[in-house]
């Protein structure tokens, strides 16, 4: 085969292959727009290669472990664009998929992502078990992804360094099942694993405060395990605590056996009068003692509340998914993100990835997805599902 034969061929080859990127993805964006994005990226970036693995070896003919860098680009593409472009009338998207500028901005986006992907598209799967949206790949919660993998690594490292090393990881490795629930499309399934990062984090802003409570609330961790696991009755020591507790008024033996622990905290029942034992107690602790603004505390009990409802109420599913995007990014930007920044400055980090700075990236994300979040009414949601390409 001479070099005219080769070079022809491979155009045949690269003009099928972008067929076939259309052919995949043309529900969830404009064929011609993403196949010029592709080439974009790779034209601003060449050095997008190496940050895939394109060695074959026999492992991976055997598991399918081949690296589709192309149709991960997309991926991101689709994301980056789709999180950009929420609400946006149909009119105005097009305005902007014609705009240089724009295709610019969203190609760099794309670029830090691809620089991130050791921590972030190289764990997702290539299609969702359920068929839906590429929620994962949306700006946010890529960047809690990534985030919750860099946690695990430090942690992997300094696991001797830090008094709050359970916390730590309990938040990132549930943070890390709810992002496999939205890359797969289980959305109202997400609440109940994000209730409990949310009862985590705050009990982790009381231990910050308060590191002498540690050794106690592992005792109570200990009289559960017992209770529920083993014995299936009361250890005799937890029942003399729950006797001479501190708050007695309907105070239940079970909401003792989860936070009885707080008893411990100098002051915590001249703050909290009614239910101490609680994470409504907790909240109300944290506010009275100002370790965030209220707006931050309203805000994360108004979430609690909502998944509240979807894991007890009668709520199951929804008419429009990207309304649970919003729900889950805010409640896990609420707690994964600032896990993060406390690990990193207890450890003495920067928090970068790549050059790629989390702490910039994830606020400046945030702030476009929440307010789109305040935009939410039934009116754009129904005009957001309308454009369906």
């Amino acid at each position: 085969m001479n070099g005219l034969d080769f070079f022809a061929n491979m155009d045949s080859f690269m003009k099928e292959g972008d067929k076939a990127i259309r052919r995949i993805f043309g529900k969830h964006i404009k064929g011609n727009f993403l196949v010029e994005m592709k080439y974009l990226v790779v034209r601003m970036f060449p050095e997008c290669l190496q940050y895939y693995d394109f060695q074959m070896n026999m492992e991976k003919v055997v598991t399918g472990g081949h690296v589709a860098f192309e149709y991960d680009i997309c991926k991101m593409i689709i994301g980056c664009h789709s999180s950009n472009t929420i609400f946006l009338l149909e009119e105005e998207r097009i305005k902007l998929e014609k705009d240089s500028d724009y295709k610019k901005r969203l190609a760099y986006q794309v670029i830090d992502n691809i620089k991130l992907r050791g921590y972030g598209s190289s764990f997702f799967r290539q299609q969702p078990i359920i068929k839906g949206e590429y929620f994962i790949n949306y700006n946010v919660p890529y960047n809690l992804f990534v985030i919750s993998i860099r946690i695990n690594e430090i942690l992997c490292g300094e696991k001797e360094r830090s008094n709050f090393f359970h916390f730590y990881s309990a938040i990132s490795n549930k943070a890390l099942a709810v992002l496999s629930l939205l890359e797969d499309n289980f959305l109202d399934n997400c609440y109940s694993v994000c209730r409990v990062v949310i009862e985590l984090y705050l009990k982790l802003l009381i231990f910050k405060n308060h590191p002498e409570l540690i050794e106690d609330h592992f005792r109570f961790a200990n009289f559960e395990v017992r209770q529920s696991c083993c014995e299936q009755e009361y250890p005799e020591e937890f029942n003399l605590l729950f006797q001479e507790r501190i708050n007695k008024a309907k105070s239940k033996k079970i909401d003792y056996l989860h936070y009885g622990w707080v008893d411990k905290i100098p002051g915590y029942h001249d703050k909290v009068k009614k239910q101490p034992y609680s994470i409504n107690g907790l909240l109300t602790y944290l506010k009275e003692m100002e370790i965030e603004d209220d707006y931050y505390f309203e805000e994360v009990e108004r979430l609690y509340k909502m998944c509240h409802g979807y894991v007890h109420g009668n709520i199951v599913g929804t008419k429009f998914p990207l309304l649970h995007y919003f729900e889950i990014s805010v409640m896990l930007h609420y707690t994964v993100f600032p896990a993060y920044k406390m690990l990193c400055e207890e450890m003495g980090l920067d928090g970068e990835i790549n050059g790629i700075d989390l702490f910039v990236k994830e606020q400046d994300d945030f702030e476009v997805l929440y307010n789109q979040y305040l935009k939410r009414t039934t009116e754009n949601f129904e005009n957001h599902y309308k454009k369906r390409y």
